[in-house]
């Protein structure tokens, strides 16, 4: 059995009740994205709440999470509340096709990435893990019509699904912004790609995070990236 919650230097997250737990995805999206200087972030399909603790922790925001399992939404709520920003984040149970609320300067996603693939016994986690209830279409189409002017969008996919991410993004006129492809040890190929879109053109910042070397240990890029978040071993 897995562990009920996951430690980070400065909060706690319980992920029992998620489908979803704690892992290198969320922890990299949420490192990785500059927050600047967003008033208001909102995290779609927030599971735990991880990501949005983190945006948390490194801005001075009003950080919402928005997420359709009831009890992942109740669970992200007491991480929220346990935490020292939790006078402005706010936990929405709903379902983000039918969301309605302000405008966001930042919005972030780890979406469900397998699009006709074989599907998991529990539903709950079949709602985290597939595009079924949540398309990237639809992830897209919402998420740029609740960007404030100067808004960005952010998310982690599979590096396969890049390509028709940044497709959909175009028709939507989301543009490429920054892609940061994630190798995960030395020698190995691109799994995972961070992207960046915001509703204005600019050159695309492109770069590469190798988070652990070719004998196992973390990478000093990786290390850097995440220092203010795990605790020192």
């Amino acid at each position: 059995m897995g562990k009920s919650s996951f430690c980070f230097k400065q909060f706690e997250v319980f992920h029992d009740r998620c489908a979803m737990k704690v892992g290198t995805d969320g922890v990299l999206l949420g490192a990785w994205i500059n927050p600047g200087n967003a008033m208001r972030i909102l995290d779609v399909g927030s599971g735990s709440g991880l990501i949005a603790l983190i945006l948390a922790q490194h801005s001075m925001a009003q950080v919402d999470g928005v997420e359709l399992d009831l009890e992942a939404a109740k669970q992200a709520g007491e991480n929220f509340s346990n935490s020292l920003w939790t006078e402005r984040m706010c936990i929405f149970e709903a379902d983000f096709n039918f969301f309605q609320n302000t405008s966001y300067d930042l919005i972030v996603s780890n979406p469900p990435f397998f699009r006709k693939s074989l599907k998991a016994p529990v539903k709950e986690r079949n709602l985290a893990r597939h595009t079924d209830m949540l398309s990237y279409e639809m992830l897209i189409q919402k998420s740029a019509q609740l960007l404030s002017p100067d808004g960005r969008f952010a998310v982690i996919l599979p590096t396969d699904s890049s390509d028709d991410f940044e497709e959909v993004c175009w028709q939507n006129k989301l543009y490429l912004s920054k892609r940061c492809e994630v190798i995960p040890v030395e020698g190995l190929s691109p799994k995972r790609v961070l992207l960046e879109f915001s509703l204005h053109r600019s050159t695309i910042e492109r770069t590469t995070l190798i988070l652990e070397t070719k004998d196992h240990q973390m990478t000093p890029e990786f290390s850097d990236l995440t220092a203010d978040l795990y605790l020192d071993k």
